[in-house]
């Protein structure tokens, strides 16, 4: 298992005041932080641009710092490691992990929650190094699975929910195609509005439409259902002089830096409310 392999479902509010007031959904992820090649600047200025996001909500995607991988979780859980080795090895996880926090703490009341990717590290209390900022933040821990469903309340009789599938990810490939093809399995699987990825490194958007059936005063009229799928993006370089990196040494397409971003926008008219959805790189 290449992560913990926890699944969780929940819910969370967010309260708006006026039909048509935008709200932002940014998911981010695969910043691999402590690594040298993450690309400092290009997180910075993530960091600044999202403090600056009125109405944002944020959605941790995994592999917030670059930890121990699957293989290297096996190797440093030796129980021959000296016991002051062990307690240095806690003392760098929590010393990264707690500076990854306080780096997003203005997310603080906007942060949905905290997916777990497939760098992190287990503490001697048994939890992860990712439970461990969750608690920091004071959000929800996620697992690597996550169903999650948004309430959108304006008052107690008008409120509107959308689902949202977050998973931290599976290798999609070479091709955009086999990148968005992963996303696309999730549909089979889960009735959502929006699913998202991670892992990949790459940035995609994908919108489709699906026809449904909503009821009207006297039966029922077709209506159109977006759904949105994203690969969410990465801060960890490809490519950079004399020096080693898994992108180069399998001739990869370099890492698309950044993000993206969901936009919800409640409407109403006469006969019907309804939630707008958009998506952006």
């Amino acid at each position: 298992m290449k992560t913990t392999g926890i699944y969780t479902h929940t819910k969370y509010e967010i309260k708006f005041k006026n039909y048509g007031d935008r709200i932002t959904l940014i998911p981010f992820g695969d910043v691999h932080r402590s690594s040298q090649l993450c690309h400092v600047e290009k997180w910075h200025e993530f960091l600044k641009w999202a403090k600056e996001q009125k109405n944002a909500y944020f959605l941790g995607m995994g592999d917030y710092n670059d930890l121990a991988s699957t293989s290297e979780r096996s190797i440093l859980s030796n129980e021959h490691l000296h016991e002051s080795t062990k307690y240095d090895l806690e003392s760098l996880y929590r010393k990264q992990t707690l500076l990854f926090a306080n780096e997003i703490d203005f997310m603080k009341g906007r942060l949905i929650g905290l997916v777990e990717g497939n760098h992190f590290a287990y503490l001697s209390s048994g939890i992860t190094t990712t439970q461990l900022m969750a608690e920091s933040l004071g959000c929800k821990y996620l697992g690597v699975s996550s169903f999650i469903r948004l309430i959108l309340k304006k008052d107690t009789h008008d409120t509107h929910q959308i689902d949202i599938w977050a998973h931290h990810g599976l290798g999609g490939g070479r091709t955009q195609g086999s990148d968005i093809n992963k996303i696309e399995q999730m549909i089979r699987c889960a009735d959502a509005q929006i699913y998202l990825m991670g892992h990949s490194h790459k940035k995609h958007v994908a919108m489709q439409s699906r026809l449904r059936l909503r009821a009207v005063k006297d039966g029922v009229d077709l209506d159109n259902q977006k759904i949105i799928l994203a690969r969410t993006g990465a801060f960890l370089k490809g490519y950079e002089n004399e020096k080693a990196s898994y992108i180069a040494d399998g001739a990869y397409s370099p890492t698309d830096i950044g993000t993206v971003s969901i936009t919800i926008t409640p409407k109403r008219n006469k006969e019907r409310r309804w939630l707008e959805l958009n998506a952006s790189l």
